[in-house]
């Protein structure tokens, strides 16, 4: 496992997004980020905190923890919370190729343009990808296929597709697009970039999330922090 990849820890998000991708932990590895984002929904503005964490139980088997939730000061009514635990499964790895399966329970959604899917539900997922190095400088790409339903009826649909890379010792940088689709739900089409700083065990990134459908228009400025053992 590459050192962009701890500092990224399956994605990135976010989002709300979500962590992305196929690796696990090593037994006892822990990460954890959080996250703060300014957000721009319509001309409203808003406020979202994520925090992250995964532990690895065996070095096949970590879970997954994350909650969410975005704010609108000047319209309460598209608040936004949500709940997440997984498990993730290394299935086949060779050399710098993984594959990994992920399930577990949800609550609630975060994603902005959402009519419903604010009840219990599940996710299940399936990741693939590539770490090795470069230049003497890591990287990683991926990509996960990934379904949400909830008790109240709403199904997503969601697609996602990442990148990172050292830049020099300490500098690093993340890519990532989210394609999303629902039934209860507008279509939602992201991308983010993110470049930051390695201090160590603890890992400082700012970024930029902008919405590229049709259904409505949503920018964000970000800053993440992240530490790993």
């Amino acid at each position: 496992m590459t050192r962009v990849w701890l500092a990224f820890a399956m994605a990135l998000n976010g989002g709300g997004v979500a962590e992305a991708g196929p690796w696990t932990r090593d037994d006892g590895g822990f990460y954890g980020r959080v996250l703060y984002s300014m957000e721009d929904l319509d001309g409203v503005d808003g406020h979202r905190v994520d925090a992250y964490g995964e532990y690895g139980l065996t070095q096949r088997w970590t879970l997954t923890a994350k909650t969410e939730a975005v704010t609108y000061p000047d319209d309460s009514a598209i608040n936004r919370e949500s709940y997440r635990m997984t498990l993730r499964r290394q299935v086949w790895r060779h050399g710098g190729w993984t594959v990994g399966a992920e399930g577990g329970p949800v609550y609630g959604s975060a994603i902005a343009g959402l009519s419903n899917c604010d009840k219990w539900g599940g996710e299940a997922r399936l990741s693939g990808g590539f770490s090795g190095a470069r230049k003497g400088r890591d990287f990683y790409v991926f990509s996960d296929l990934a379904v949400i339903g909830h008790e109240d009826g709403c199904v997503r649909q969601r697609a996602e597709f990442g990148y990172g890379a050292d830049l020099t010792e300490h500098v690093f940088t993340t890519q990532q697009v989210w394609l999303e689709r629902g039934n209860d739900s507008a279509d939602s089409y992201k991308m983010e970039s993110q470049i930051g700083y390695h201090l160590g065990r603890i890992d400082l990134s700012v970024g930029y999330r902008e919405e590229f459908g049709s259904a409505y228009d949503e920018s964000a400025v970000l800053v993440a922090l992240t530490t790993r053992r």
